[in-house]
C-alpha cells in the first residue's frame, strides 16, 4: 500500500514504512501532479514542462527520466507507470490518496449541490471528510524552478480548501437539526477560525451558544464578528446579525424555542391538530428567520405525513428560503 498524504504537510507511506524524508520535494510534488491529474494519463511533455520550465527540452526530459527512476528506486516498479509517451499512476496498485479520497466522497454525499440537505444521516461521514482534512493542500511544500506546478498547486489548495468550508457548514446544519448545539459549536469554531470574513458562520455560532444556555457567549461572538469585519473588511455587521443581537439579548429566541420543542414533541406523538395549534402561535414571532424556517419545517412533515406531498414541498422550499435570509451574508 502506498500512502499519499496530500492535506496539511505532505507524507508518503509505503506499507507503513515513513518515505517523506527520502522522496525529493520535486519528486513529491510530481506524484501529488499525478494522483489528482484528470484525465490520469499525463504526456510527458507536460510534466517536463510543468516541473522544469526553464530548462532545454534535452534537459528537462532528462530531469523528468531521472524523477521518475527515483520514483521507482523508492516505491518499486509498480506505482509510476509509463508507456507510450505518457505517464501514470497504476489504477491496479493499492495507492490511497487522502486529497482524492475526500474529493470523491464529498461528491458522493453531495457537498455543494444545490439540493443537498445535511441530516443526521450525513454526520458520520461528514466527521469522517472534516478528520480527513489535516490541513491545506501540500502545506510548507516548496519546489524551486517551477512555477507552473506552484499555480496548479494554489489552484488545487483553494478548491479542496473551499470544499473543506462547505464540509464544516454542512456538518453544523446537521449537529443543529437533532439539536447537538455544542457539538454544532464545536464545528462553527473551527470554520470561523478557517472562513473569519463570512457573516452567516458568526450567526449560527451565536444560535448554538444560545440554545447551550450561554448567552454570554453567544454575544461575545458577535463582539468578535464586529471587531473582524471592522479590521479586515471596514464593514458594520449586516441588519441580520444586528437582529439575531437583539433577539438574543432580549432572550426572545429562549420562548420560542420552547414551543418549537414542544411543537416536534407534538409531531411527533402524531398529535398533529395541538401541532399546528402551536406553530399557529408560534407565527407571531415571523419577525425571526430562524423561527420561520422551523415552522415551517412542522408543517411540513405534518403535510407529508398527512399525505399532502406537494404542500410539504413548499413548506420546505419556504423554510430553506428562511434560513438563507440568516445565513446568506
Amino acid at each position: 500500500m502506498l500512502e499519499l498524504r496530500l492535506l496539511g504537510s505532505p507524507q508518503v507511506k509505503l506499507d507503513d514504512k515513513d518515505l517523506t524524508s527520502d522522496v525529493g520535494s520535486k519528486s513529491l510534488a510530481l506524484v501529488a501532479f499525478l494522483a489528482l491529474a484528470s484525465p490520469p494519463l499525463v504526456p510527458r511533455e507536460k510534466l517536463a514542462g510543468t516541473f522544469w520550465p526553464d530548462k532545454s527540452d534535452d534537459q528537462s526530459r532528462y530531469r523528468l527520466r531521472h524523477t521518475l527512476w527515483e520514483l521507482g528506486r523508492l516505491f518499486g516498479k509498480d506505482y509510476v507507470l509509463s508507456n507510450e509517451g505518457k505517464v501514470w499512476l497504476n489504477p491496479d496498485a493499492q495507492v490511497r490518496t487522502d486529497a482524492l479520497e475526500f474529493q470523491l466522497q464529498a461528491r458522493a454525499l453531495g457537498i455543494g449541490a444545490l439540493n443537498f440537505s445535511p441530516s443526521r444521516d450525513h454526520i458520520p461521514t461528514l466527521t469522517t471528510l472534516r478528520d480527513l482534512y489535516r490541513g491545506d493542500f501540500l502545506l510548507h511544500l516548496t519546489v524551486r524552478e517551477s512555477s507552473l506546478f506552484e499555480e496548479w498547486s494554489l489552484v488545487e489548495r483553494e478548491r479542496l480548501h473551499l470544499l473543506y468550508l462547505d464540509i464544516l457548514w454542512s456538518l453544523a446544519q446537521a449537529q443543529q437539526s437533532i439539536q447537538d448545539y455544542r457539538g454544532a459549536a464545536e464545528t462553527l469554531s473551527r470554520l470561523i477560525e478557517a472562513d473569519s470574513l463570512r457573516e452567516r458562520n458568526y450567526r449560527a455560532l451565536m444560535l448554538a451558544y444560545y440554545y447551550l444556555d450561554d448567552k454570554s457567549s453567544a454575544l461575545r461572538i458577535h463582539k468578535k464578528c464586529s471587531t473582524v469585519l471592522a479590521s479586515e473588511l471596514g464593514l458594520a455587521p449586516s441588519p441580520e446579525t444586528e437582529q439575531l443581537r437583539l433577539l438574543i439579548s432580549q432572550g426572545t429566541l429562549g420562548s420560542a424555542q420552547t414551543d418549537l420543542d414542544r411543537a416536534s414533541d407534538l409531531v411527533r406523538d402524531k398529535r398533529f391538530d395541538e401541532a399546528l395549534s402551536v406553530c399557529a402561535a408560534l407565527d407571531n414571532r415571523a419577525s425571526d428567520p430562524f423561527v420561520v424556517s422551523q415552522v415551517a419545517l412542522l408543517r411540513a412533515e405534518i403535510a407529508l405525513e398527512q399525505g399532502r406531498g406537494a404542500e410539504s414541498l413548499d413548506l420546505v422550499k419556504a423554510a430553506r428560503q428562511s434560513f438563507a435570509r440568516l445565513f446568506s451574508r
